[in-house]
């Protein structure tokens, strides 16, 4: 399952080795949130759609029905 980081990355032609130290973390960090495995803290989320000039916004990180409410 593609993740938006995900998206992003591979759009961006972005490692993840590229993409932590633009976010402050290690690249395990970034390679697990963009693999789906755990779900970036609202601290990360905010980063990610800084560095990302929005195109990851934090409400991607909401599962479907939260992100209607």
């Amino acid at each position: 399952m593609s993740t938006p980081l995900d998206i992003y990355m591979a759009a961006h032609g972005l490692k993840d080795a590229d993409f932590a130290p633009r976010i402050k973390r290690e690249r395990s960090v970034v390679s697990k949130i963009r693999r789906g495995i755990v779900k970036p803290t609202l601290e990360i989320a905010a980063a990610i759609e800084a560095e990302t000039n929005g195109e990851v916004p934090m409400q991607a990180w909401l599962l479907p029905e939260q992100a209607a409410a």
